[in-house]
């Protein structure tokens, strides 16, 4: 059971945007936006799935993504923003965090590619990118497991809240997530609202969720509902815990209180 994390980087992006002067902040925050969603729409469509890391910094579940469909995406993405460099580095190993550490190595550090993969620049063409990784076109057929997380009843908790204060609620609870999920060399992203997605290790058992989500629980005083799915694809398997979700809700209106259901 592996993971393949793919990370997408903008290239010399402090630099650049200083040579646009100080009226620039609007057209990043469009350009990032606009980035994103052409990295989200390439990647989903061929059933990944792309979380933004730090606006300049995007990490994508990409199982079942094979090198030559990255070198596609980044060719179409670097003629669309040629004033930008874009870099792709792709990590495989047991854990979703394991795998992202050798995507961020691989730019250096050659012996930790598990798939070599290209740190790519304006003169690396498609054809000289292949020539780099080799002939090997598939990556392995392995499970991702993701859970979707949000809380229990949000409007109860911040309907007393300023709508900064609930920002600022929510990003603490998202950063407690990401510290106790880590822990178990798991990937975690806000996704807006009260949404959080953890891309988990695999054999993170229902036991083990619920043991860690009830201990957020506790430490927070936010009650938290989990939904599990797993999936041959990160698309996949962000559909199942969603589902899964769904699932709790439907208890919950039967008077049935579950906060975490896997899906497979």
């Amino acid at each position: 059971m592996t993971y393949q994390t793919t990370v997408i980087k903008l290239e010399g992006y402090g630099p650049w945007t200083l040579s646009l002067g100080s009226d620039r902040e609007y057209s990043l925050q469009i350009l990032q936006a606009k980035i994103y969603a052409d990295l989200q729409e390439s990647f989903s469509c061929k059933n990944g799935l792309v979380f933004s890391n730090r606006f300049d910094e995007f990490i994508a579940i990409t199982n079942r993504i094979d090198v030559h469909e990255h070198v596609r995406i980044y060719d179409d993405l670097s003629r669309k923003y040629d004033k930008i460099k874009l870099s792709m580095t792709m990590g495989i190993d047991e854990t979703p965090l394991k795998s992202n550490k050798k995507a961020r190595l691989v730019k250096n550090k050659k012996e930790y590619m598990i798939i070599p993969f290209l740190y790519a620049n304006k003169e690396d063409t498609s054809t000289q990118a292949k020539k780099k990784i080799g002939l090997q076109a598939e990556t392995p057929n392995h499970d991702v497991k993701i859970l979707h997380i949000d809380i229990n009843n949000s409007t109860a908790i911040t309907k007393n809240l300023s709508s900064y204060e609930i920002t600022n609620l929510i990003l603490k609870l998202y950063s407690t997530i990401s510290d106790i999920f880590m822990e178990e060399e798991s990937l975690s992203f806000y996704l807006g609202g009260d949404n959080f997605m953890v891309v988990a290790k695999k054999n993170m058992t229902t036991e083990k969720v619920k043991e860690m989500v009830d201990s957020l629980t506790k430490s927070t005083k936010i009650k938290l509902n989990c939904g599990i799915g797993n999936g041959d694809t990160g698309r996949k398997a962000a559909e199942l815990a969603t589902k899964s979700l769904d699932v709790i809700r439907e208890f919950r209106k039967k008077d049935t209180i579950v906060n975490v259901y896997e899906s497979f």
